[in-house]
């Protein structure tokens, strides 16, 4: 966890510390969470295959305030990232005003704020999009949970069997389910994110992507596993012989993700790299 009140940053607090500045209303967030919250890391993947394509640097941050109305980070940018920001209880007032020019100090003056901005409130299961350099500000009058998700502008995107990799991407840490998800005897979940190749003829199979490898699978499954990038649930009663592959391989499971991991080696988690 780390902290944030009135512009100023604590990057690495004892307990004592974050207990104090919750009650006090300052901001309190946790980099890359989506490590250890699956069904994060799940909403990730999805708005990478249907939106931001592969390639891009991904963040993730949950925030946590007892609002007071104080700010947190102060009025600032976030420089050449797509945000999406999902409100997961409370509410948030968020200012926002025009893109600023590339090169921009991330932190702004207040005074800035006028003509051509806007202020509204994000209540519970908004989803909100904050292009790149857009300046904002964040004031929480009450308690407030709230996602954030980031995605990088770099270089030209991957293509071939490097975009196929980069789209399968998943960074849940390894550890403990906590609590196991229930079995579904109506239900299967796409547990990772895939990518299918192009159906060999001659083979008749095709290549399929999972985090850190390759399988092949015959080519009765190339249908349905084209509709998997997105980590959908789907019902037993539709599905057929096609479907049986995939459950075999593991991409299809009669568990929902769990809610969080209890990671075995927390030290491996990359929170620190925002510290």
């Amino acid at each position: 966890m780390q902290i944030a009140v009135d512009g100023r940053y604590d990057r690495r607090p004892r307990r004592k510390e974050i207990k104090r500045a919750f009650a006090e209303g300052a901001t309190i967030y946790m980099p890359q969470i989506h490590q250890v919250l699956p069904r994060v890391a799940r909403l990730i993947a999805q708005l990478r295959a249907t939106l931001f394509g592969p390639g891009r640097e991904e963040c993730s941050f949950l925030f946590l305030v007892n609002g007071k109305d104080r700010q947190g980070l102060g009025l600032h940018h976030d420089g050449d990232v797509d945000s999406v920001w999902l409100q997961l209880e409370g509410r948030r007032t968020v200012t926002t005003g025009p893109p600023v020019t590339r090169g921009t100090p991330q932190d702004l003056d207040e005074r800035m704020i006028g003509r051509g901005w806007a202020t509204r409130d994000l209540p519970p299961g908004s989803l909100f999009y904050l292009p790149p350099r857009t300046p904002h500000r964040v004031v929480c009058r009450g308690r407030s949970l709230a996602l954030s998700l980031t995605w990088k502008a770099g270089a030209a995107p991957p293509t071939g069997a490097r975009a196929a990799q980069a789209l399968t991407s998943w960074e849940v840490t390894s550890g403990r389910a906590k609590p196991m998800p229930r079995r579904s005897a109506e239900k299967v979940w796409t547990q990772v994110p895939v990518c299918a190749g192009p159906v060999d003829r001659r083979r008749r199979d095709f290549p399929l992507w999972l985090p850190g490898g390759v399988v092949r699978l015959p080519a009765r499954s190339h249908a349905l596993a084209r509709r998997l990038s997105t980590m959908p649930a789907l019902r037993r009663s539709n599905l057929d012989l096609a479907a049986q592959p995939l459950l075999e391989a593991g991409v299809l499971g009669s568990r929902d993700l769990p809610l969080r991991i209890v990671p075995a080696r927390p030290e491996s988690l990359d929170g620190w790299r925002f510290a």
